[in-house]
């Protein structure tokens, strides 16, 4: 009984031609325009060295390398103007530079120097400073200078160049699998105002095969929706997903299932069409806005009181997750996003439970 009926979700679900178009269309469309509609808020080009800071943690002490650091330290600030600040928490430093709060954090040692900058999105002032301090302490390695000294271990510092195409081929993807939602609830919501829930009660069939047969039919819009635009960004924007792709589906799977889990629960709940249209769309657009879908996320976290709002939104930790797969980088923000989903994804489960109780006692 349940098979046949998901073939006949399935089979309604796409002979519809707004469906197709939704899941074809809507995606391309948003990575497209968000992509050259907003290219200069990733441009990270941010006046070059307007305000430019960079961070240094002492942990040494060794006094004479101290004191080659000073003199190179002298020499940035002679030539472009830089300033530099001392910093006695090294992990808080590395949370304000990812924050865009500074350039980076240089971590003087007894045997050389870490750099440590953004692995997201490092300005171009950020990168001129890096490169200007490398080439200085490399001369004191080189004995080109009056002193010899350390070489510069580079941490972090050969990553994926992130720019608007990149950004937004993730960032737009997840905000298109939000809207999936909207046609999951409306699926649900038609079976509720054409009174087949009365004749699946009659008939002896349970509520719950058609619920998640509603839901996979989502899971299954939201595979081709991801489909579509690996091979859209890849052929069209080139756009390499990195070695990390399997990872960033999985993270982009574990949206799927959430928003189809979501617009399952709005069309049990909605009294109309219009309620479950307005829910869905208010709750996705909260989620974009804040989740670093249409601003990036560099730049609400910069924001005093937005960047804790921000936390929200399923969205902010899922285009997190991304960002450092997409540099290769698998850390606890893929850990808490796939938490953070799958746990949403279960409250709502536990929600829609209660409701298709509601609904059956009703029908």
């Amino acid at each position: 009984m349940f098979f046949v009926q998901m073939w006949k979700e399935i089979k309604v679900f796409f002979t519809s031609k707004g469906n197709l178009l939704f899941m074809f269309v809507m995606p391309l469309l948003l990575i497209t325009i968000f992509s050259f509609a907003l290219r200069d808020y990733i441009s990270a080009d941010y006046g070059t060295f307007d305000n430019g800071c960079i961070y240094y943690y002492l942990n040494t002490q060794n006094e004479s390398r101290s004191g080659e650091f000073n003199e190179i330290r002298e020499k940035m600030t002679g030539a472009i103007g830089i300033s530099f600040e001392q910093v006695y928490d090294y992990e808080e430093a590395c949370r304000r530079v990812e924050s865009s709060k500074a350039y980076g954090v240089i971590t003087i040692k007894d045997n050389g120097y870490d750099y440590f900058r953004s692995s997201f999105n490092e300005p171009e002032g950020g990168k001129l400073a890096r490169t200007l301090f490398s080439q200085i302490a490399d001369n004191y390695m080189s004995g080109t200078t009056s002193r010899s000294g350390p070489a510069i271990n580079k941490v972090r510092v050969e990553v994926n160049k992130l720019d608007s195409k990149n950004y937004y081929t993730f960032a737009g993807l997840a905000f298109s699998i939000m809207f999936m939602g909207l046609l999951v609830a409306f699926m649900v919501y038609d079976e509720k105002k054409f009174g087949t829930i009365e004749r699946i009660k009659l008939g002896g069939a349970g509520i719950l095969s058609m619920v998640i047969s509603k839901v996979l039919t989502g899971v299954i819009c939201g595979l081709i929706m991801i489909v579509t635009s690996f091979a859209y960004s890849r052929t069209v924007l080139k756009v390499d997903w990195g070695n990390k792709a399997g990872y960033i589906v999985i993270v982009l799977l574990c949206l799927v299932i959430f928003s189809a889990v979501f617009g399952c629960v709005v069309g049990l709940w909605g009294k109309n069409r219009t309620m479950c249209q307005s829910s869905v769309l208010m709750f996705s657009m909260l989620c974009g806005y804040l989740g670093g879908s249409i601003t990036p996320l560099y730049l609400l976290e910069n924001l005093p009181v937005l960047r804790f709002i921000v936390k929200i939104s399923p969205l902010y930790y899922t285009n997190r997750a991304i960002i450092s797969l997409y540099n290769g980088i698998i850390d606890e923000k893929t850990t808490y996003s796939i938490l953070v989903l799958l746990g949403l994804t279960l409250a709502f489960i536990i929600l829609g439970i209660h409701l298709g109780k509601k609904v059956t006692k009703k029908a």
